[in-house]
């Protein structure tokens, strides 16, 4: 798909983590290594396999959005947390509250990618709103690297998973996103890495989409397509007009 496909476009709705913010893999380093200043030994393979289990089963967003109640963020890393100290056998003294607010602290160090203060202002100066929609909690460790990183750009709306009550790729998040902007779907674009819960959600919601593949990846034939794929956010420079 063509530039000339958004030469209506009046908004760019961006996804967070992984779009706009890189945590390098902080809560399972940030974790290990927590726990290893607190003098315990951890099986680095044994702490892997766990691990990725666990975030597989807290983090599948297409459970997440028809999961019933809605849980927040924090409450699925708590959960992650409670169930890892249980399988290493080390629930036993942890207090899993200090843990996780000590993880969430940590996380807030994560970095923006290095294009994104280029980029985030250039499209607001040539007219374009700007959004957030992130599966994330009001307060979100993530949301906050970003709003501190300290670039000259406003957000018109941010719209978040515990806000909405609802997660990517639910419809519901991407419409709260839509009324809060006060356009319709074709007016906007939404940008972001994931093919479930950024791409399929915007594609369900009518909402052009735009892949961030940084890892040069193959889009999963299981999901409707984007209608473009970019390496990085510079990419959306050569897309949209201005």
């Amino acid at each position: 798909m063509t530039g000339s496909t958004f030469e209506n476009v009046k908004a760019v709705i961006f996804d967070v983590l992984h779009t706009l913010v890189d945590d390098s893999g902080f809560p399972r380093y940030q974790l290990k290594k927590m726990l290893e200043e607190d003098g315990l030994e951890i099986e680095a393979a044994e702490f892997d396999e766990i691990y990725n289990v666990l975030t597989a089963r807290e983090y599948d967003w297409e459970e997440a959005a028809v999961e019933v109640p809605f849980r927040t963020m924090k409450d699925r890393h708590v959960t992650r947390l409670e169930a890892l100290y249980s399988r290493l056998n080390l629930n036993k003294g942890r207090n899993i509250s200090s843990d996780i607010e000590l993880l969430w602290e940590r996380i807030r160090t994560s970095s923006v990618y290095p294009e994104v203060p280029e980029v985030l202002p250039a499209l607001q100066a040539g007219g374009f709103r700007l959004g957030l929609l992130s599966n994330a909690d009001v307060d979100d460790p993530v949301l906050r690297a970003l709003f501190d990183a300290g670039m000259e750009v406003s957000f018109d709306v941010v719209v978040t998973s515990q806000g909405a009550g609802a997660y990517k790729p639910d419809r519901r998040i991407f419409e709260r996103a839509l009324l809060e902007l006060e356009l319709d779907a074709e007016d906007v674009i939404m940008v972001g890495d994931n093919p479930a819960s950024d791409i399929m959600g915007a594609k369900k919601a009518g909402i052009p989409a735009i892949w961030v593949n940084r890892r040069g990846g193959e889009f999963p034939d299981r999901f409707p397509p984007p209608d473009a794929s970019i390496s990085d956010l510079r990419g959306l420079l050569d897309l949209l007009p201005g």
